[in-house]
C-alpha cells in the first residue's frame, strides 16, 4: 500500500505574491495532492447553506490573477496593518510558526480599521456582547466523546457522530446526556464547513433538551481565518460563503427593501465575479467582527470536563497559570472585534492550538519524555487525570502517549487530509476506549 503524503502544515509564506487560484490544498495552495483515497466525488449529506455539492477536492486551477483581487478586498486593512498594534500582530503571527502568512494578514488587519470602515466586510454592523465561553463542565457520571479534526468535510463528519451513538442516521441527537466536545478545525481543507457549523448548532439545541452537551472547540484554523489567512480554504468553502452571504443579502433586501441594503462592490478587472465575491463574503464572516467569528466566538479554546482537558494542540503550566478561562475570553473578545488581537497562547509556536510536542511520532517527535514532564506538571495543576487534543493527523489512528495521559484524537478523516475512517474516543467511569467503524 501506498504511504499517504504527509500533508503540509499552515507555513508563513515569504514575500507578498501569491496567485489567485485554488488547488486542493486551499486558496493559496501548498497542499500536496496525495492522500490515500485521492480525490474523492462521493456526496454528502448536510443542511447547510451550498452544502449540496458534497466534499468535493478541486483540482487545481490555473492562476487567473495576481494579488489585485486580493488587495481590493482588502483595501480597508492597509492603513490598520502599518499601525503599531498592526505590526505587533504581524510579528506575534510570524513568530507562530504558521499562524499565518504576510499577505494574508494585510486582510485580517482590516478588523482594527472597522470603525473607521464601517461598510467593509468584517466591520460590526452592530454592537456584539462579548460572549463568555464555557471552560469547566461537571461530568456528573455521564458519558464523555470526543470528535477529532473534521476540516469541511460533511460525510466524514456525519460517519463520526452516528459512530459516536450521539446522532441517528436521521441527523438527529440520540446520544441523551452525553457529553460531546468536538475539539476544533472544523474549517478549512475541505467544501462544507458551513453546513458541518450548523448541524453542530442543531445537535446542540437538541442535546440541551435530553441533559446532554455539545462542545465545538476553536483549533489553529479557526483562528487563522479570523486573522484573515484564508491558504487552505478550498473553491468550494469559498463558494458556499458566497452562496451564504447572498442569501442573507436576499432576506434583508426583502425585509427592508433593495434600496436600504449595502450595495456589493465592483468587481476588479480580470477577476471573476465568483471569486471575488467568494472572497469578499468569507472576510465578512469570518473577520472579527463577522458573523461566523461571532458566533465561534463562544466556542473554548481550551475546556476541562471533569478528569478530562481539552485543547486542540496541547497546554502547559503556564496556560494553567494564566488561567483557562482567561484565555478563552480574550480570543471571544477579539472575534467578536472588542480587543485588537488575541492573546500570544494562540500565536505561539508551543501554544493551545499550534504545539506538536504531544503529536507523537507524527509530530515529528523522537522522545515525548521532555514533553510528558510538562503535561504532567499541567495536568497536576488541573487535578485533572488527562489530556485530548486533535491538530496532528495520526495515520494509524487514535492513539495515546505519556502512559494514557495525553490521548491523539485527529485521524486524518477528512478527504482534505488522508481520508481516512473516523474513529472516536469514549470515556465511560473513567474508561477509555476507541471507537472504529
Amino acid at each position: 500500500m501506498r504511504t499517504p503524503k504527509r500533508p503540509t502544515s499552515p507555513r508563513p509564506i515569504p514575500g507578498m505574491t501569491m496567485s489567485f487560484s485554488f488547488s486542493r490544498g486551499g486558496f493559496l495552495g501548498g497542499f500536496p495532492a496525495g492522500g490515500r483515497r485521492g480525490v474523492s466525488e462521493r456526496r454528502g449529506r448536510s443542511d447547510g447553506d451550498g452544502s449540496g455539492d458534497g466534499n468535493r477536492n478541486p483540482r487545481p486551477a490555473k492562476p487567473r490573477s495576481r494579488l489585485v483581487a486580493f488587495a481590493a478586498a482588502a483595501s480597508g486593512g492597509a492603513a490598520a496593518a502599518g499601525s503599531p498594534q498592526g505590526r505587533a500582530l504581524a510579528r506575534r503571527a510570524l513568530l507562530a510558526g504558521g499562524a499565518a502568512a504576510a499577505p494574508a494578514l494585510l486582510a485580517a488587519q482590516s478588523a482594527l480599521a472597522k470603525k473607521a470602515n464601517p461598510g467593509k466586510p468584517g466591520a460590526q454592523k452592530a454592537k456584539i456582547d462579548v460572549p463568555k465561553p464555557v471552560t469547566n463542565l461537571d461530568l456528573n457520571g455521564r458519558r464523555l466523546v470526543a470528535v477529532g479534526d473534521i476540516h469541511g468535510d460533511f460525510a466524514q463528519a456525519m460517519k463520526a457522530l452516528e459512530l459516536s451513538k450521539c446522532m441517528d442516521s436521521e441527523g438527529k441527537w440520540i446520544g441523551g446526556t452525553t457529553v460531546l466536545v468536538q475539539v476544533g478545525d472544523i474549517l478549512d481543507r475541505g467544501d462544507n464547513e458551513l453546513a458541518i457549523m450548523r448541524k453542530f448548532q442543531k445537535l446542540a439545541r437538541e442535546a440541551k433538551e435530553a441533559g446532554g452537551d455539545v462542545v465545538v472547540m476553536n483549533g489553529n484554523h479557526e483562528i487563522m481565518n479570523v486573522m484573515g489567512d484564508f491558504r487552505y480554504v478550498t473553491k468550494g468553502a469559498f463558494g458556499e460563503c458566497r452562496r451564504w452571504v447572498e442569501k442573507r443579502r436576499a432576506r434583508e433586501a426583502e425585509k427592508l427593501g433593495e434600496e436600504n441594503v449595502e450595495p456589493l462592490p465592483p468587481v476588479p478587472d480580470g477577476v471573476t465575479p465568483n471569486s471575488y465575491y467568494g472572497l469578499w463574503a468569507r472576510r465578512d464572516l469570518f473577520l472579527p467582527g463577522g458573523e461566523m467569528a461571532v458566533k465561534m466566538a463562544s466556542n473554548p479554546t481550551v475546556l476541562q470536563v471533569g478528569d478530562t482537558v481539552f485543547a486542540h494542540a496541547g497546554i502547559t503550566e503556564n496556560h494553567v497559570d494564566y488561567g483557562f478561562q482567561r484565555l478563552n475570553n480574550e480570543v471571544a473578545a477579539w472575534m467578536v472585534g472588542k480587543n485588537s488581537q488575541p492573546p500570544k497562547h494562540v500565536l505561539e509556536e508551543k501554544g493551545v492550538v499550534w504545539t506538536r510536542d504531544y503529536g507523537g511520532a507524527e509530530g515529528g517527535n523522537k522522545s515525548e519524555a521532555a514533553a510528558c514532564k510538562r503535561l504532567t506538571e499541567a495536568l497536576d495543576a488541573t487535578g485533572a487525570k488527562r489530556l485530548i487534543v486533535g491538530h496532528t493527523p495520526q495515520q494509524k489512528g487514535i492513539n495515546s502517549g505519556c502512559g494514557g495521559k495525553v490521548w491523539r484524537s485527529d485521524t486524518g478523516m477528512s478527504r482534505g487530509i488522508y481520508g481516512n475512517t473516523p474513529q472516536v474516543i469514549e470515556i465511560v467511569n473513567d474508561r477509555v476506549r476507541v471507537l472504529s467503524a
